[in-house]
C-alpha cells in the first residue's frame, strides 16, 4: 500500500526521532539495572543487549527490500536501535500450530510466540509460560492498556484465575462483521429498483435482474458460508453459541429459525435466484460469475469491495459497482446481525525467559508507529515500516488496536465530507482517504476496495456503524478457547449439517429432512459437544 504523510498529531511518551527531547536525553542516563532510565518505562532502552527468541509464521504475500527477509528487516533493525533488543528467529513455518504443537510436546520452546487458544489453554496449564500480569501493568503504554479496555471480553479470555498469561492480539473491530447483501447499482438504477426494506423485496430484486438480464439472482457457493449470512433476516444464528429461552447455551445452526430460513431458500433454488451450480462452485468460481456480470446480487462481507469488487469495476466497469444494503428481518425492520469471538491469537512467554518487560516494549513500539507515528516519524521510516505488508508480519511483536477500524472510519468520512484532512493522524487514515478520492474522481478499479469500505455515500462501514451504534446485534456465548471436546471433532459435526441442508436447498429432502440433520448431529457429537460449550461458558 502506498501512503500520503501530511498530517501531524500530538502524544505523550512516544520514541519517535527527535520527538521528544526530553526522553531522548534520559535515554543517555545508566541505572543499576539493565534498562536505560527513562520518564516512561514503557519506551525505555537497555543498557545491555537482550536477545529474545521467538518463531513466527510464513507470510507469502510480504514483500521486502534486497537482502531483508522475515528473520532481519526493518523492524528487526528498529528493535536493536530503539531498545538494544536483538530478536532472533528461530524458526519460519508455514504450518505454524503443526510445529509449534510439536515444539509444545517437546518443551522446546522460544522465548515468545504467539499461540491459538486451546494452546493457550493448554501452556498455561502445563505451567510452561509466565504470569504476566505485573509485568503487563507495569510496562504496557497507555495506548496499548487502552486496546485491552476496548476489548475487555477478548483481554478477560487471556487470563486464568484473574492472572494474565496470554495478551490476546486482538482485531481490526466489531465494525468488521456486519454483512449485507450487495446489488449491483446500474441494474437496480436501469429498473427503477427501491432499496430492499423486506425480505420479499430481495427475492423480486433477484427475479427482476434474472428477467432482464439472464443468469440467476445470487451468487453463493458450495461452502453455505455466504448463503448462511443470510439466515439473520429469519433470526437464525448459524455457527454460532447463543442462549435459549432457558439461559442454556445452544448452536445456531440447529435451532428452529434455520429450518424457516431453508424452507425459503428452497423455494429460492426451485425459482433459479439461487445459483444452480452453488453446490459445485467454490469460493473463486462464485466470484468469478460476478465479475463475469453473470449475477447482480451476493450476500458477502464488508470487504466486498477488495475481492471481487476490484476485479468487477476492472472488467465490467464503474457503473457495475455493487453497493452494500441492510438484510432485512421477517418479523419486520433490520435483521440483528451475528458478531462472533474475532481473538484470533495470543503472546505468550516462555517461563524460562528472564525479561518478558522486553515483549511489552516491542507491542508499546508497534502500537505507537501504527496508531501514532504520523507527524512523529519521517515519511520514509512509516512506510519502510508499513508498505508491502511489513506491518503483518511481526509475529508476536503485534497488537491491533480493536477501535482502529471505527475511529479510521469517522475520521475519513470526516475529512471527505468537509475536506478538512486535520483528523487524518494515522498511516490507515491517510490510506482509506486518498484511495476514496481516487476513486470518486478517477474511478480507479485499484482503489474501489477502501472506497465501498469507507468512502461512498452508501459505505459498508457507515452500515455497520449503524448496527454497532444502535446495539443490534447478539454476540456469541463462546467468547474464548474452543471447548476440548468440541474441537476434537473438527469439521465433522459442521460438515454433517453442509450436506444435509444441501440437499433441502437442491431439492433432494423436503424440509422435514431437517429434523433427521439435527438428530444426525447430535448422535454424532452434538450432544456432547454442546454439554462442553455449556460447562465452559455457560451460566
Amino acid at each position: 500500500m502506498s501512503m500520503v504523510l501530511l498530517a501531524a498529531c500530538s502524544s505523550n511518551g512516544s520514541p519517535g526521532n527527535g520527538a521528544n527531547p526530553t526522553a531522548a536525553a534520559n535515554n543517555n542516563a545508566t541505572t543499576v539495572s539493565n534498562e536505560v532510565d527513562s520518564s516512561d518505562p514503557a519506551f525505555s532502552a537497555y543498557k545491555d543487549p537482550v536477545t529474545i527468541h521467538t518463531v513466527t509464521s510464513e507470510y507469502p504475500s510480504a514483500k521486502y527490500p534486497e537482502g531483508d527477509d522475515i528473520t532481519n528487516n526493518v523492524w528487526i533493525d528498529r528493535y536493536k536501535e530503539k531498545y538494544n533488543i536483538n530478536v532472533v528467529t528461530d524458526w519460519v513455518s508455514d504450518e505454524y500450530d503443526t510445529k509449534l504443537n510439536l515444539a509444545i510436546s517437546s518443551n522446546e520452546l522460544p522465548d515468545v510466540f504467539r499461540v491459538n487458544a486451546s494452546q493457550l489453554q493448554q501452556l498455561t496449564e502445563a505451567n510452561m509460560i509466565l504470569d504476566l500480569t505485573d509485568v503487563f501493568d507495569k510496562y504496557a503504554s497507555d495506548r496499548l492498556k487502552g486496546y485491552m479496555e476496548a476489548d475487555a471480553d477478548s483481554y478477560e479470555s487471556g487470563k486464568k484465575d484473574g492472572q494474565l498469561y496470554g495478551i490476546p492480539q486482538l482485531h481490526w473491530g466489531l465494525i468488521d462483521q456486519p454483512d449485507f447483501m450487495w446489488i449491483r447499482n446500474d441494474w437496480k438504477e436501469e429498473l427503477g429498483i427501491k432499496d430492499p426494506q423486506t425480505v420479499e423485496d430481495l427475492k423480486n430484486t433477484a427475479l427482476k435482474f434474472m428477467e432482464k438480464h439472464g443468469g440467476y439472482g445470487i451468487a453463493v457457493d458450495q461452502t453455505l458460508d455466504y448463503l448462511n449470512l443470510l439466515a439473520v433476516s429469519w433470526n437464525a444464528h448459524p455457527d454460532m453459541w447463543l442462549e435459549d429461552g432457558s439461559g442454556k447455551l445452544v448452536y445456531g445452526s440447529v435451532q428452529p429459525e434455520m429450518k424457516d430460513a431453508l424452507k425459503e431458500w428452497a423455494e429460492w433454488y426451485k425459482l433459479g435466484i439461487i445459483d444452480p451450480e452453488f453446490a459445485i462452485k467454490d469460493f473463486s468460481a462464485m466470484n468469478a460469475d460476478v465479475v463475469a456480470g453473470k449475477v447482480g446480487m451476493q450476500p458477502y462481507y464488508q470487504w466486498w469491495g477488495y475481492n471481487p469488487g476490484v476485479d468487477t469495476v476492472s472488467n465490467l466497469g464503474k457503473d457495475a459497482i455493487f453497493y452494500p444494503y441492510q438484510l432485512p428481518s421477517i418479523t419486520g425492520g433490520e435483521a440483528k446481525h451475528s458478531v462472533f469471538f474475532a481473538n484470533g491469537s495470543y503472546i505468550v512467554v516462555n517461563k524460562s525467559f528472564k525479561n518478558p518487560e522486553a515483549v511489552i516494549k516491542l507491542l508499546n513500539d508497534y502500537a505507537y508507529i501504527v496508531d501514532e507515528g504520523v507527524g512523529k516519524e519521517s515519511k520514509e521510516t512509516l512506510s519502510s515500516l508499513l508498505d508491502n505488508d511489513l506491518a503483518h508480519v511481526v509475529g508476536a511483536f503485534r497488537v491491533l488496536n480493536p477501535n482502529s477500524d471505527y475511529e479510521q472510519f469517522e475520521a475519513v468520512s470526516a475529512a471527505l465530507k468537509s475536506e478538512d484532512t486535520s483528523g487524518l493522524t494515522t498511516a490507515g487514515m491517510w490510506q482509506k482517504y486518498n484511495n476514496s478520492v481516487e476513486y470518486i474522481k478517477n474511478s480507479t478499479p485499484s482503489a474501489v476496495g477502501d472506497y465501498l469500505q469507507q468512502g461512498a455515500p452508501r459505505s459498508a462501514y457507515s452500515l455497520s456503524k449503524q448496527v454497532l451504534d444502535s446495539g443490534n446485534y447478539i454476540k456469541t456465548a463462546l467468547w474464548g478457547a474452543t471447548p476440548e471436546v468440541l474441537a476434537g471433532y473438527g469439521t465433522t459435526l459442521d460438515d454433517i449439517l453442509t450436506e444435509g441442508f444441501t440437499k433441502i436447498i437442491m431439492g433432494a429432502e423436503n424440509i422435514d429432512y431437517f429434523d433427521t440433520v439435527v438428530q444426525n448431529w447430535k448422535t454424532a457429537g452434538g450432544d456432547d459437544a454442546t454439554e462442553a460449550v455449556n460447562a465452559a461458558f455457560g451460566k
